[in-house]
């Protein structure tokens, strides 16, 4: 069985490599740097002195669902895979400058509140004169001058965003259902007793190093996550985000020891894998993952060629050139999901929906169609295409973990992202996307290191 696990997983790399892409998705004309000196020529021109920045990367419908829709091989002809620097003054938006990384200035929109008009009528036209030749569009509404780049937005771009939309509510709902179970785990992992794992010593043990794992994507991380939310750079919004994402590893320390306490009833003591048996657990996840990398490239592949799949956004190429260290942070981003995702999926919430329902493939079906739920706020039309491989990606690792452990899981998950990442990634950022698929192999001594580390901490 392992030896034809093994060959399936060599067939998988070849599968990967047929279907990576060959070129880049578009020229990066317009990088990091670059946008930072228009931005900081921009405050001359409108006098502003002392203004906080963030910078990020954004992908939208009108540069990746265009594309697709228009046939055109790349992105380079569309507008909307861009770098966007927004300026704040305390916690008021001075400007927005966004600049396509292909076809250079976007959009200007610029808070009157602390420029005059005819500063900013001034830089608009500065900007415009530089511009590719277009459309655009310049006016003065609510106190702010805007000037942009008008883009159609192809119908059935602008249908699928709508529908996607609609498909919000199904992945908050998930979401919902989910913190409920962490809270029924956070009671059973206080009130029960995990006979061999002391619940002391495994918390002392794994929260700082899931903290500052949390902390480090955290900080690589920081610029794109205040973006999204829209929040500036104020040391409130910044202590917000370092907490919320450092819930993280509370959630999987609870997940861990409600999984050890509800499997100590029925007799299973929790113990970290170590030797041999740990070996066989990287190379079964491992090769789980590459199989699961090749089985989704395939697929999205046969559904991208007949077009039956539009994409809205692509959030990995965001998080990567939003990032001073796109390899460190997408490393850590997947390290910690992993932990996080198969803690809590693939240990916790099988094990307590068994002794629910009295079932495992019951408490297999329900866990994985939790898991896959929440993913139907992806950016990808149809809403449905996203949650289908999250859910057969998700029965996929609950049947390893009962197989192998819940170190097989951690190690298929992590391999999955990784290597998905690197395909996706290696035309545009080679160096970050080798660095990343080297780091699969990083994990096995990785694993090892930590499992001789939780045996003696927890001895």
């Amino acid at each position: 069985m392992r030896k034809a696990l093994y060959a399936a997983a060599l067939a998988s790399i070849a599968v990967i490599l047929a279907l990576r892409p060959t070129q880049s998705p578009f020229p990066l004309l317009y990088g990091r740097g670059e946008v930072l000196e228009l931005s900081e020529r921009l405050d001359e021109a409108l006098g502003l002195r002392g203004g906080a920045k963030v910078v990020f990367f954004e992908v939208g419908p009108s540069s990746v669902c265009s594309a697709r829709v228009l046939g055109l091989p790349t992105l380079a002809s569309c507008r909307g895979k861009e770098w966007v620097v927004r300026t704040y003054v305390r916690e008021a938006l001075a400007y927005e400058l966004r600049v396509d990384a292909s076809l250079g200035f976007s959009s200007l929109i610029v808070n009157l509140s602390f420029a005059d008009l005819e500063r900013a009528v001034a830089a608009a036209a500065e900007l415009l004169k530089a511009a590719q030749p277009g459309l655009y569009s310049v006016g003065v509404e609510r106190g702010a001058l805007s000037a942009s780049a008008l883009e159609e937005l192809p119908e059935a771009c602008a249908r699928a965003r709508s529908e996607a939309a609609q498909w919000a509510w199904v992945s908050s709902l998930a979401s919902v259902g989910l913190h409920a179970v962490l809270i029924a785990a956070l009671i059973v992992a206080v009130a029960m007793d995990t006979p061999g794992l002391p619940k002391g010593r495994a918390a002392a043990v794994v929260t700082p190093l899931l903290f500052a794992a949390c902390l480090a994507r955290s900080l690589l991380g920081l610029h794109y996550a205040l973006g999204k939310r829209g929040s500036a750079p104020t040391l409130r919004s910044v202590v917000n985000l370092l907490y919320s994402d450092a819930l993280l590893s509370l959630f999987s320390l609870i997940s861990l020891l409600a999984g050890a306490a509800i499997a100590a009833k029925r007799g299973a003591i929790a113990q970290p894998p170590t030797g041999r048996k740990l070996a066989e657990s990287w190379l079964a996840g491992a090769s789980v993952g590459l199989l699961l990398s090749a089985s989704s490239a395939a697929a999205f592949y046969a559904a991208a060629q007949t077009g039956a799949l539009l994409p809205l956004s692509d959030p990995l190429l965001e998080q990567a050139l939003s990032s001073p260290a796109p390899w460190a942070e997408l490393t850590l981003s997947a390290a910690l999901t992993a932990v996080a995702v198969e803690s809590l999926f693939r240990y916790l919430l099988p094990i307590m929906l068994a002794e629910v329902t009295g079932s495992k493939a019951q408490a297999i079906a329900l866990g994985s169609a939790v898991f896959a739920l929440l993913y139907a706020g992806y950016p990808l039309y149809p809403p449905h295409a996203k949650v289908l491989q999250a859910l057969a990606v998700a029965i996929a690792l609950t049947l390893l973990a009962l197989a192998e452990g819940l170190s097989a899981a951690v190690f298929a998950n992590f391999t999955f992202s990784a290597v998905s990442a690197s395909v996706a990634l290696h035309s545009i950022l080679p160096l970050d996307a080798a660095i990343l698929l080297l780091s699969v192999v990083g994990t096995f001594p990785l694993g090892y290191l930590l499992s001789l580390l939780a045996k003696v901490a927890l001895r």
